[in-house]
């Protein structure tokens, strides 16, 4: 049976969401990991703050793509680490600090009423998450993984992977 707003979509095409999210945030966040050293400790844990929810997130994409079986008790942590922090994003980013090796656009603070609901909205979808199923993944982390990207394509500046010197 099919809800009225939720068309029937192929088995084929739900397993190649968490590949596509995946690629979604590997693009936006491939710089965490990796990332030069950050001497402003406040900016480190923003870093820091993101590299814990893109780990979370990579947790549930996992195992919606079969990488890994679906474990409900790994699910519901992961989605409690997304609850919590990112009910800190506002707090971690409230003061305009930089580093040479941010990513942290200034625009966040030019504009940190968007911002905020940005955040809040982070925060919504990651309480939306249904952690108790597969299936219960595969319909709610598209939503969080939207939440991330709609941030970051606006706050956070793309590295560049060019520099030859």
């Amino acid at each position: 049976m099919t809800h009225p707003l939720m068309p029937s979509v192929s088995p084929r095409a739900l397993r190649s969401i968490p590949a596509l999210l995946v690629l979604g945030l590997a693009l936006a966040g491939a710089q965490l990991d990796a990332a030069a050293p950050i001497a402003d400790k406040h900016v480190k844990r923003r870093v820091e703050l993101m590299a814990t929810q893109k780990a979370a997130i990579t947790t549930l994409a996992d195992m919606m793509a079969g990488r890994t079986s679906f474990n409900a008790s790994k699910a519901k942590a992961a989605r409690r680490t997304l609850v919590k922090t990112t009910g800190d994003i506002r707090k971690r980013f409230k003061k305009p600090r930089m580093d040479p090796n941010s990513h942290a656009n200034p625009l966040i603070w030019q504009q940190w009423d968007d911002f905020e609901t940005r955040a809040e909205t982070a925060k919504d979808a990651a309480k939306q998450l249904n952690a108790y199923t597969l299936n219960g993944l595969l319909r709610t982390v598209p939503s969080m993984v939207q939440a991330c990207l709609s941030c970051h394509e606006t706050y956070r500046n793309a590295p560049n992977d060019f520099i030859t010197h």
